[in-house]
């Protein structure tokens, strides 16, 4: 459609109305909104609108207001438009302007009444109009609101009704809405109680639709957690206008709850005297059914488990039915005989329903009981050192009754010092008076130090209580004053001021001191030492009678003057310490002559004209102003050789120097370097002093050398030690020729003669090397050297390199030996018989180790800096036992024999930077603390004639891997499943095989001292004591002589005596007494204890330094022999046994470190029983040290270094010493211990002890485990009472648990413990003795809680406790021996034993395991020594019974944990007790395509002793032992085949019975002979044998011998083991087999197939992975 667009008037539509624009032409409708401008259409027509038709929209509830503006065009100019609305506005709610054309709304318009409204308009021009429609449209509004034709809703149903879920309850609760459009469409949901907003199924639906309220899951009415009403809302919303509807839904109550007691408990008190019916408690039951509805809620109540009277079989209480009021239906309750009740209560409702609770009802006490010390004497050892304040002691009452108001006196006038003292209540649960004195004690007073005797009573009704006799309880005190080392020792002088000569001898006697202790009553001992810091020289010595002496020697020229602090030490334990003063003022004597000051060396070229050389000054450290010094005079010495005179001359200039004198020293001649490289000038020097002092010093003149002498041809052997592995080239040293000059390798070229492949030269330099993987062998080299210089050409040089490859063996066995010689000089061939210094020394110790079979060579030698010229020679030596030891032992022959000094033998020093990369370094192995190996760099020593190359051997730190298991004295290693293990043999201890006993012959006379270990009287040497700051030392000795050496390290004889005082450690015997030395670098300390072990008895002594303090303890202070201890007495009672604590002065003696030195360096070894070499003078200055003490004769065992067990077997080098120690072995001394027992005791006493998990006679019975499951636990009662100083518990267990309390033992009211505990997985044990804090061991590094069976012992001895597990070694050893403060521990025989748990009894009447032990096994408990049972297999023995347990059970079970397991092929399930792996089981390994599983074939390792065959079984392995051995491994001696001296009566009795089993044997062999045919039918079809499901060999053949079958066997051959030994013989018959397990077996034996024994030949039996085999070939009977 053309428009013309000739005029435009703007107007707006109002907001929120649209207007629809119809097009014609286009047939569309353009909106227009308001904001819009309509523009006037002008056309053809007198007056025509622009539309015909209109629509707008308008929103329902809308206000008047403008809704379009019409216009129509009008074609004649100037004329006037009336516009008006002809139809649809009946209602008027529209208004059209007539002259502006604007349409507007009158009055708001309703959607819900009217949606459109049609309008017809007209515009008029004079007689002209056009006509136009406009359609108003209302848009609906959300006007009007939902609502709910009820406000409430309410239905009842029945609870917990579940029938015909879900079902209707509510129909059509529905919502009305006036709106009609998408406003009138509703929504309903539903919340309140039982719908859910976390997921949960709710209990209520609502169906939309319908306004049907269903219901889901049945209700609950009552509480804690149902409700009688249920109220819901149902909302119905239109997307913007919410109604609500309430419904409740009421539920009718069922009864179906029980009444109950608000507490399930309930306690009461009542008194004792209280009369019957007296009123207890009255109780109450809650029922939450509807007591509305019937008698659902109603309660009755009546007793179901009353307290019944002994005597008279009545209840003691009574319940009204109604009111649930509890009353006592007896008379007068008795607290002393039933402190509390415990009485069920039910409560039953009026449908059956019933409730229980407990009421405890506890008696409350009257005082009716008097009181009563709980001794009647009291002893007490008091220390004067406690304040008034301090508790002396408690002196506990016993009272059954808890009303008690105790009051203590001391009785006035009771006895001596009655006054002194007061006593005071105990505040707390443990009735007594707490003893307190009320003056000072001092043992120095001598009242004081007579005790104290006197009477102390207790009431228990008060202060009032005094004259009611009833109510009176006495004991008496008697207190004896310990005296304390409470007071310093006291110097008779100060100071001491000393003005001496330097020369003054060494031994003077300078001065006395003398101290008194006012302790111990003046007789302590007093010891003096010197101030180390104020004698750092050692010059310094004080005797034990404080005399000082000069041992050192002064020199005013080092120190002018001395402040000596001497100390004296009072032998309390700590010791005190008080300080006086020695100054020595140190005057100059003429002892020193002059000096060479400059110069000391000088230089001249050879072949120069004689000259000036130097101007020689001199010095002397002597005082100058007492004219002791210049002027100074020098001369040439008149003996010096000729060449010497000829050569040199010197002149005296006494101006020079400002008149010192000047020695003026000159050449005659020209000199000749290759006749005298060096001259050494002595010259002859003086001082001014009176009289003079003259000395010779030396002038070293060097001759500079020039190239004047030709070559000659020249011959060199290298010797190359190599590891051949690749690497850099090796190198060998220079091509040597015969050459005077220095070699000046500028003017000389070398060549090949002939070259050979591997080696390779340098032209210039002349050096030579070699391919690393150059092959064993001797190799000739041949060379040409010339030398420009000299015109020479083509001179020949021949090289003899000696290659040898080093094994791993050798540098495994390698040792390190320090020379002091320089590294050339070891090399080089002696001019004599051509044997260098390192051929000697290989010679010698090949003779000394053994000969020709020993092997002993270089691997490499390495020259060390500093001022003496020294070299490291490492040494390998395979097959040489103690190799270390025997260097060591000959150390000062091989000075001799080498001509030259020995410094040190295996010491070597590490540093972090001073090794190689660890990468490059192979075979490492510990030498002296530090890590060695090759390295793939060389040392060469090159001395011109000979080389000796080797692989440089760096030190170095590391941490240190784990060692191999490693079987000592000939036990043998075999692998297993669960890892390495060492078959030891018999008298060997220990996963590793140490022997820890060993026996020294002591002082042998007239022995030839030239043997080859030339030393009288035995010892032995083992590795030395690590170089620690603290440091324990434990040993025991049983001692035939009374003075002898117990331990040494130290110094040797040949160290020459200086200033420094060399470390020292020497433990001797002295009549008897021990006696320590200990010196650990600030002069010695010596501790003595006046107790005597020279009596054929095991003695233990251990030694301690740590923490500046040294201590020295005999048998742990247990006042009775080490291995005797004292009895416990059954008869014995807790609160009656007065234990004595020992003497600490008779078994323990201290003394205090110097600040400075806490470790002991000694490189050497720990020398036992014995010094190979006289002490160094040194050490013999020390008094009362003996020159060389006597050799020890005794024995020595469980020598232990900080908790390590030291090997006494066969490693040790010793001489006159064995291992073993025959006079307490058990059968030597006719005492046969069994195959599980071990011998104890002294000679005397010797006695059998079975080893854990062993029993009854023989030790032969196994012990029954008990298995603890969770809340279980084991109380015990003694019939002893287990000493209060000492005590021991032993046992076994195996659990997979970390945490639990395994046994307890306590005192009366747990005030003190020693308990046994696993903590975060370790074994800990636990001492608490009061006042002092609790005190813990634990093995922090051994794994315990692994499911295997472990050994447990521990031993206490006063506050020093011992935790020790199966081999008691290294890990599985601990020990802290503080023995300080409280030391007793009064075991409660009848209440403080508790195993697996301590039962605790709470407040509600219940009981609660605290420190569960479960889960686990404990087995083979012992208490002391004795045997205590177990329960439920073992109740009670002689020694105590089981008084209560819980949750426990017989044996150690577990249930399988292979079930619903599976292994991948060919690894199957293993079971290890509560745990699994998988693996290819029992004697079976993985073979090598790792596919399948095979046998293992066990005798590889050779795991039979003594000479005995192995043969494989599968799986496992049987040994057959030769004559006189027996046991799984062939370990044991044969008792049978040991000559024992036997009784009479017992060899007749064993003649008589081996008659009639000779007798027996001859009619069984006629019985054989009659069934012969048959057996031998039933042997031939063997082969064809079945299996049961035991695994046994089932026979085919119905024969059954009547008694046993003897077989003829011949001497089985098996492969690679030696055959069996022939035994006596009867008719040719060479073993006669008794095998009573099998029957009907083959008969002919004589294979040589080990394989054709069955399984039940060789069958084994143990116990626990021990014991020998039975019913195999080790228990065949021989003839």
């Amino acid at each position: 459609m053309q428009q013309l667009y000739q005029k435009t008037r703007n107007f707006s539509l109002p907001s929120g109305i649209t207007l629809h624009w119809r097009n014609r032409c286009q047939n569309t409708v353009d909106n227009i909104t308001s904001g819009t401008s309509l523009t006037k259409l002008v056309g053809s027509d007198p007056v025509e609108f622009k539309q015909p038709e209109y629509e707008v929209t308008v929103p329902e509830n809308t206000r008047a207001d403008h809704l379009l503006r019409l216009s129509a065009r009008v074609r004649a100019t100037g004329e006037t438009v009336k516009y008006r609305i002809s139809q649809g506005n009946e209602d008027n709610l529209f208004h059209l302007d007539p002259a502006s054309g604007i349409l507007s709304l009158l009055q708001p318009l309703d959607y819900e009444l009217q949606q459109q409204h049609e309008l017809v308009v007209e515009a008029l021009v004079g007689a002209a109009r056009s006509v136009a429609r406009v359609a108003v449209k209302v848009d609906d509004q959300n006007d009007h609101a939902p609502v709910f034709l009820r406000a409430l809703h309410e239905t009842q149903i029945t609870e917990e009704d579940n029938r015909h879920l879900p079902k209707v309850i509510l129909k059509q609760v529905t919502a009305v809405d006036r709106d009609a459009g998408r406003f009138g469409r509703l929504i309903y949901t539903i919340s309140g109680d039982g719908i859910f907003t976390n997921g949960s199924r709710p209990c209520f639906s609502l169906d939309a639709a319908s306004g049907t309220v269903l219901l889901l899951r049945p209700l609950d009415r009552d509480p804690p957690h149902g409700q009688a009403q249920w109220r819901l809302r149902v909302t119905a919303t239109d997307g913007e206008l919410n109604a609500h509807t309430d419904i409740r839904v009421n539920l009718k109550d069922a009864n179906d709850n029980p009444p109950f007691f608000p507490s399930r408990i309930t306690t009461a008190t009542v008194s004792e005297d209280t009369p019957i019916g007296s009123l207890v408690t009255r109780v109450e039951a809650t029922d939450y059914d509807d007591p509305e509805e019937g008698d659902n809620a109603k309660v009755t109540f009546s007793l179901e488990k009353n307290a019944i009277d002994e005597s008279s079989g009545r209840p003691i209480f009574a319940i009204d039915s109604e009111l649930g009021v509890i009353t006592t239906a007896l008379c007068c309750l008795d607290r002393e005989k039933t402190q509390r009740y415990v009485i069920q209560v039910v409560a039953t409702d009026g449908g059956g329903l019933k409730g229980t609770g407990t009421v405890v009802v506890d008696v409350d006490d009257v005082n009716d009981v008097p009181p009563r010390f709980s001794r009647p004497e009291w002893t007490l050892d008091v220390s004067e050192s406690l304040d008034p304040d301090n508790v002396l002691a408690t002196l506990t009452v016993v009272d059954q009754d808890v009303t008690n108001d105790f009051a203590y006196r001391v009785v006035p006038d009771s006895g001596r010092g009655w006054q002194m003292f007061q006593v005071e209540g105990v505040s707390g649960s443990l009735p007594g008076g707490n003893l307190k004195s009320v003056k000072p004690l001092d043992f120095e007073n001598p009242d004081h130090r007579q005790g104290f005797n006197f009477k102390v009573q207790v009431t228990d009704v008060g202060e009032a209580g005094w004259g009611q006799k009833k109510h009176i309880a006495e004991t008496w005190v008697r207190l004896k004053l310990m005296d304390k080392n409470d007071n310093d020792p006291m110097f008779s002088k100060e100071i001491i001021h000393l003005t001496l000569p330097e020369d003054t001898p060494r031994g003077s006697l300078l001065a006395s001191f003398t101290a008194f202790d006012p302790d111990a009553a003046g007789e302590s001992q007093i010891r003096y030492h010197v101030d180390p810091n104020s004698d750092p020289g050692h010059q310094f010595d004080v005797d034990r009678t404080g005399t000082v002496r000069l041992v050192g020697g002064l020199d005013r020229e080092i120190t002018d003057a001395h402040s000596l602090l001497l100390w004296a030490v009072d032998d309390g334990a700590p010791p005190r310490t008080t300080t006086s003063t020695l100054t020595i003022n140190v005057t100059d004597v003429n002892d020193n002559p002059p000096f060479l000051s400059d110069p000391r060396e000088v230089h001249v070229t050879e072949n120069s004209q004689a000259q000036l050389v130097a101007q020689v000054k001199l010095g002397d450290p002597d005082d100058w102003q007492q004219g002791h010094g210049p002027p100074f005079t020098i001369s040439l010495d008149p003996r010096a050789p000729p060449h010497i005179t000829n050569s040199v001359r010197v002149t005296l200039d006494r101006r020079g120097d400002d008149g010192r004198g000047v020695g003026v020293v000159w050449t005659r001649m020209a000199l000749d370097r290759e006749e005298h490289p060096t001259l050494l000038v002595p010259l002859v020097v003086g001082d001014a002093g009176w009289p003079s002092l003259t000395a010779t010093v030396t002038l070293t003149l060097h001759v500079a050398d020039v190239n004047d002498n030709p070559m000659a041809p020249a011959a060199k052997t290298v010797t190359v030690h190599t590891m051949q592995r690749k690497g850099a080239a090796v190198p060998l040293g220079r091509v040597y020729v015969q050459d005077p000059d220095n070699w000046n390798t500028g003017a000389k070229t070398f060549a090949w003669r002939d070259p050979q492949a591997g080696f390779f030269l340098n032209t210039f330099t002349g050096h030579l090397s070699m391919a690393p993987s150059t092959p064993d062998g001797q190799y000739e080299l041949r060379f040409i050297v010339s030398d420009s210089d000299q015109g020479q050409r083509n001179i020949e040089a021949n090289v003899t390199v000696l290659v040898k490859r080093l094994s791993p063996n050798d540098v495994r066995n390698a040792m390190p030996l320090t020379l002091t010689s320089h590294s050339q000089s070891l090399v080089r061939p002696h001019s004599e018989d051509g044997v260098s210094v390192l051929g000697r020394l290989v010679g010698a110790m090949q003779a000394w180790a053994g000969g020709s079979g020993a092997a002993v060579q270089v691997i490499s030698l390495q020259p060390l800096e500093g001022k003496t010229p020294s070299t490291r020679v490492w040494l390998s030596a395979v097959g040489i036992a103690n190799f270390e030891y025997l260097l060591l032992y000959h150390k000062n022959k091989l000075s001799a024999t080498l001509g030259i000094g020995m410094q040190d033998v295996g010491v070597v020093s590490c540093h972090e930077d001073a090794a190689t990369s660890l990468d490059k370094v192979a075979e490492e192995r510990c030498v002296g603390g530090c890590w060695v190996g090759l390295a793939d760099h060389f040392s060469v020593v090159d001395a011109n004639s000979s080389a000796v190359v080797g692989p440089q051997v760096p030190p170095h730190l590391k941490s240190a891997p784990a060692s191999p298991n490693t079987c000592l004295n000939g036990g043998r290693c075999l692998n297993t499943a669960s890892g390495s293990r060492c078959i030891c043999p018999h008298g060997t201890l220990g996963s590793h095989c140490k022997v820890l006993s060993r026996y020294f012959e002591g002082d042998r006379d007239g022995e030839d001292a030239s043997t080859e270990l030339a030393s009288e009287g035995s010892w032995a040497w083992v590795p030395p004591i690590p170089p620690c700051s603290e440091v324990h030392i434990s040993v025991e000795v049983l001692s035939m002589v009374g003075t002898a050496a117990l331990l040494y390290s130290g110094p040797e004889q040949s160290v020459e005596q200086g200033p420094h005082i060399h470390d020292v450690l020497l433990l001797e015997l002295h009549q008897g007494q021990p006696m320590l030395l200990l010196d650990l670098g600030s002069g010695p300390i010596t501790l003595t204890l006046n107790t005597s072990l020279a009596d054929n008895m095991w003695h233990r002594i251990d030694l301690i330094w740590k923490d500046e303090l040294v201590e020295m303890i005999v048998d742990l202070c247990l006042g009775s022999h080490w291995d005797k201890l004292p009895a416990p007495s059954p008869t014995a009672h807790n609160h009656s046994s007065t234990t004595v604590f020992p003497d600490v002065h008779m078994c323990r003696s201290t003394a205090k470190l110097p600040q400075n030195d806490h470790i002991l360096n000694t490189s050497g070894v720990l020398q036992l029983g014995g010094l190979v070499h006289p002490l160094s003078p040194i050490i013999v200055g020390r008094d009362p040290v003996l020159p060389h003490p006597p050799h020890f004769r005794g024995c020595i065992k469980n020598l232990r270094i900080n908790g390590k067990l030291i090997d006494l077997g066969n490693g040790v080098l010793s001489k006159a010493s064995t291992p073993g120690c025959p006079a307490a072995d058990c059968l030597i001394n006719n005492l046969y211990c069994g195959l599980h027992g071990r011998c104890q005791g002294s000679p005397g006493s010797l006695h059998c002890e079975c080893q854990p998990g062993w029993d009854g006679p023989g030790c032969a019975s196994p012990t029954t485990p008990t298995t603890f499951f969770p809340n279980s636990y084991v109380k015990l009662a003694l019939s002893f009472s287990p000493l209060a100083y000492t005590s021991s518990i032993t046992f076994r267990f195996r659990t997979l648990r970390r945490r639990g309390e395994l046994i307890v033992l306590s005192s009366q009211h747990g005030r003190d413990s020693w308990s046994i505990q696993m903590v975060d997985g370790c074994l800990c044990a636990v001492l608490h003795l009061h006042p002092q804090p609790p005190t813990s061991i634990c093995l922090s590094q051994a794994a315990l809680t692994d499911g295997h069976w472990h050994s447990l012992a521990a031993t206490r001895y006063g506050s020093a406790t011992f935790l020790m597990v199966d081999d008691e070694d290294g890990d599985l050893y601990n020990a802290s021996l503080l023995l300080e403060g409280q030391q007793l521990l009064e075991v409660d025989k009848q209440e403080g034993i508790r195993v697996g748990g301590s039962p605790h009894f709470q407040d509600t009447g219940m009981f609660k395991i605290d420190s569960d032990y479960f889960d686990g096994c404990i087995d083979d408990l012992r208490i002391s020594g004795h045997s205590i049972p177990l329960p439920p297999a073992v109740n009670s023995t002689t020694w105590g019974q089981a008084s209560t347990f819980k949750g426990v059970e017989q044996g150690c079970f577990a249930p399988s944990s292979c079930t619903n397991v599976s292994c991948r092929p060919p690894l199957i399930c293993v079971d290890t007790w509560r745990s699994y792996h998988c693996g290819c089981g029992e004697g079976r390994v993985l073979g090598r395509s790792r596919v399948v599983c095979e046998d293992e074939d066990e005798c590889a390792w050779q795991p039979c002793l003594n000479g005995g065959s192995c043969f494989n079984t599968h799986p496992g392995y049987v040994c057959t032992c030769l004559v006189g051995f027996r046991g799984q491994h062939c370990q044991l001696p044969d008792v049978s085949q040991t000559s024992l001296k036997l009784p009479v009566g017992i060899l007749v009795t064993s003649i008589v019975w081996s008659i009639f089993f000779i007798l027996l044997v001859c009619a069984f062999l006629l019985h054989q002979h009659h069934r012969r045919t048959a057996l031998r039918k039933c042997m031939v079809d063997a082969k064809d044998t079945s299996e049961d499901c035991k695994g046994q060999v089932s026979p085919l053949c119905s024969h059954t011998p009547n008694l046993l079958e003897l077989q003829l066997l011949k001497p089985s051959r098996a492969s690679n083991h030696p055959t069996w030994a022939r035994n006596l013989n009867i008719a040719d018959v060479d073993v006669l087999r008794v095998d009573a397990g099998v029957m009907g077996l083959r008969s002919n034996m004589g294979t040589t197939d080990s394989t054709s024994l069955t399984e039940n030949h060789l069958r084994k039996y143990s116990h626990e992975d021990e014991g020998p085999p039975l019913g195999g070939i080790s228990s065949w009977i021989t003839l």
